[in-house]
């Protein structure tokens, strides 16, 4: 999913209508000017957008409140409140048969019976299950393993889909969206098999402590703990740009998409149980000059790395589930193989540092967190009660349309209910959101196509540094787009979003260019059932590929996406 600069778009692209059409498109020119007594025509685009929000009420036992109506719900966006114009209430009806999950409806009134939607893409869940093998054990992940698997069995509906990603300093996707849950489980059988980093780092902890006890003074102690600390630092930093570049490449795939993150990582404070570890040690070395270990942590502070999370979960409309695999086993260092019993307060600095950043991206993002327990089957049924009982509320946005983050929030005028929701969204632009959908539809199937577009490729051509130059057509039904007269002229706009793939996910930057329509009054009758079409030149490198493309009307805003896999090499 990084940028490879193996992929270039030549600059030489051109637009053309078929030959069958009889009239070509003329040249560009300085836009007609009215003629005497004309009427100008005015042409206004409103768009109208809604910022939709997904809230979960409970009581203060975890329990649902159901029945609700948006008279109910306060909605603030920046402090200023929101008149909710959509509404309904996500039920989930008992199961149909032995084994079945249930079905899901909804309801915009509490007295009204559950109905299937007409358009259930709404209600189809894509969830993320991504699977931190940089700081698990094997035994703790897999333990959590056990409970997915019923929990994927129990909860997959028809039209949901799962994905398995795992990191260990390099992230790979085990498995696409897929809606078959014995292939899921499988993929988290084979996981289980592999090896897990987490006993590496426990490993580096202790060695990191024997070389502390072991210091001459208290400045070699520091020298120490912050080497460590920011070999942590590195690690996380790694983990953060890898999930986000993960969620990123989610932020167009449509539905109520869910991020299940599986981990014994996200330190709040890098290396801060060695710091603490340092201030027991010190009590000891009556030689050592006693400084301020708590102060040294301090310069360790990963607040906005775990932010940087949340705000990439809640901007690509992604909620957050977190489950610290730890539980509530005994801290790995009191045990026997250690030289020195470990202090309660050193074995809470290395708990809270990690399960503290689990509960603030599960809070940011209106998910929860599972920490401190080992009944992980306890946390995926609240988590299924979350996806099978909820509300969604939208409100209309306001005129202006940038890429801003605002703060979000939602709760119900009875105070004893308890809310959870994203705090946070951003209100893409179009071409943030043709970005995130020609790139969703790169890796993930299921992007619209309102405009219709087709596309087609040439043959390969082999290029004398082993490149090959592929031609692609973009064909785009002239009935799709917006085309108004002006004089004897008719004028429209597309522009057309490309981005590219290799074999491993490595992916392209993504090219954009528009393109005015001008079209002579007496061809528009004969070009209207006829495709209109946009050729360019593709530079790749040899082997297989994906091509995705991504067209949007300039006027209406109205899209299209269509990708193609093709493998460039020699035919002649």
């Amino acid at each position: 999913m990084k940028a490879s600069a193996w992929y270039l778009l030549t600059i030489a692209a051109f637009l053309s209508l078929p030959l069958a059409a009889q009239q070509p498109p003329v040249a560009p020119e300085p836009p007609a000017e009215l003629q005497p007594g004309e009427t100008p025509r005015i042409l206004e685009t409103i768009d109208v957008r809604v910022i939709n929000v997904d809230v979960v009420v409970t009581d203060r036992k975890g329990n649902p409140i159901t029945g609700l109506t948006k008279d109910d719900f306060i909605v603030l966006e920046n402090g200023r409140p929101q008149n909710v114009t959509n509404f309904y209430e996500v039920v989930t009806e008992a199961a149909t048969g032995e084994g079945e999950p249930a079905a899901p409806a909804i309801r915009t009134a509490p007295d009204e019976a559950p109905r299937q939607p007409e358009q259930p893409e709404q209600l189809r869940r894509k969830m993320i299950i991504f699977i931190d093998n940089l700081t698990l054990g094997p035994f703790t992940r897999n333990r959590v393993f056990e409970s997915m698997k019923d929990f994927v069995s129990e909860s997959l509906r028809p039209g949901d889909q799962a994905m398995i990603v795992t990191w260990n300093r390099s992230l790979k996707t085990r498995l696409n969206f897929t809606s078959d849950a014995v292939q899921i489980q499988q993929t988290l059988d084979a996981i289980a098999g592999e090896s897990a980093l987490g006993i590496h780092a426990i490993s580096e902890r202790r060695q990191a402590q024997d070389r502390i006890r072991e210091a001459r003074d208290y400045n070699e102690a520091v020298t120490t703990a912050r080497t460590y600390s920011q070999s942590i630092e590195h690690d996380l930093r790694q983990t953060v740009a890898a999930i986000n570049s993960l969620m990123g490449t989610l932020g167009g795939v449509e539905g109520k998409k869910v991020m299940l993150i599986t981990s014994e990582g996200f330190p709040m404070q890098p290396g801060r149980d060695m710091f603490y570890y340092i201030d027991d040690v010190a009590k000891e070395k009556t030689s050592w000059r006693r400084g301020s270990p708590f102060l040294e942590s301090m310069n360790f502070n990963s607040q906005r790395l775990i932010d940087s999370v949340a705000r990439a979960a809640n901007a690509n409309e992604i909620t957050l589930y977190t489950l610290h695999a730890g539980g509530l086993v005994g801290y790995e260092q009191s045990s026997a193989e250690n030289r020195t019993p470990i202090s309660p307060a050193v074995q809470q600095a290395v708990i809270s540092n990690s399960t503290d950043s689990m509960r603030l991206m599960a809070d940011l993002t209106g998910g929860l967190a599972t920490v401190g327990t080992n009944n992980f089957r306890g946390a995926f049924e609240k988590i299924q009660r979350d996806l099978s009982s909820y509300y969604s509320l939208g409100y209309r946005a306001g005129t202006e349309r940038v890429d801003r983050q605002r703060t979000i929030e939602v709760k119900t005028k009875d105070p004893s209910y308890v809310t959870r929701s994203r705090r946070s969204f951003v209100e893409k632009s179009i071409d943030s959101e043709m970005n995130d959908k020609v790139v969703a539809n790169l890796f993930y199937e299921g992007t619209e196509n309102d405009l219709g577009i087709q596309i087609r490729t040439g043959r390969p051509t082999r290029n004398e540094d082993d490149t090959y130059r592929v031609p692609l057509e973009v064909l785009i039904p002239m009935r799709s787009l917006t085309i108004l007269p002006r004089g004897e002229i008719f004028t429209g706009s597309f522009s057309v979003y490309i981005v590219v793939s290799n074999r491993h996910g490595d992916m392209s930057e993504i090219e954009r260019q528009q393109h005015p329509i001008r079209i002579p009054a007496n061809a528009i009758e004969a070009l209207k059932d006829e495709n209109y079409i946009y050729s360019v030149d593709l530079i790749m490198e040899p082997g297989r590929g994906k091509i995705s493309v991504g067209v949007v009307d300039d006027t209406t805003n109205v899209t299209g996406f269509r990708s193609i896999d093709l493998i460039a090499r020699d035919l002649r």
